[in-house]
């Protein structure tokens, strides 16, 4: 999975967005940024298949325009897909979707993008 999470972050930094995995640790905090966080399903099937999902997730103290611009950006990215074959294993990684999360800090916005992960690992 280490190679599924190093390609989408590869793939933010490409679209110049601020990104890190579960949680954003640098300092100080800048807004908009993106975090990410993986879901694995419970079996590969026998051609070595797994389809994981991404689940991305944007913050920003600006405005939910902001947000959406670059929720834009990342589903114009991957919605064809993008592919790469790293140590063995061959990702492809897709646009599945979005949704605008809101919450109680009327200052801070908040946004979801799942990114549908198909790989196939080699021997």
């Amino acid at each position: 999975m280490t190679d599924v999470l190093a390609f989408v972050s590869d793939q933010m930094e490409t679209l110049g967005l601020t990104y890190e995995f579960m949680q954003m640790t640098k300092t100080p905090l800048t807004y908009p940024y993106w975090v990410g966080e993986v879901t694995e399903p419970e079996n590969i099937t026998e051609d070595g298949k797994c389809e994981p999902t991404v689940i991305l997730t944007g913050f920003t103290r600006g405005s939910f325009l902001e947000l959406e611009q670059q929720k834009t950006a990342i589903k114009d990215h991957f919605l064809h897909g993008q592919t790469t074959i790293k140590n063995g294993t061959a990702v492809a990684v897709f646009y599945g979707g979005s949704l605008t999360i809101p919450i109680e800090d009327d200052d801070l916005k908040k946004c979801q993008v799942n990114l549908s992960i198909k790989t196939w690992k080699g021997k």
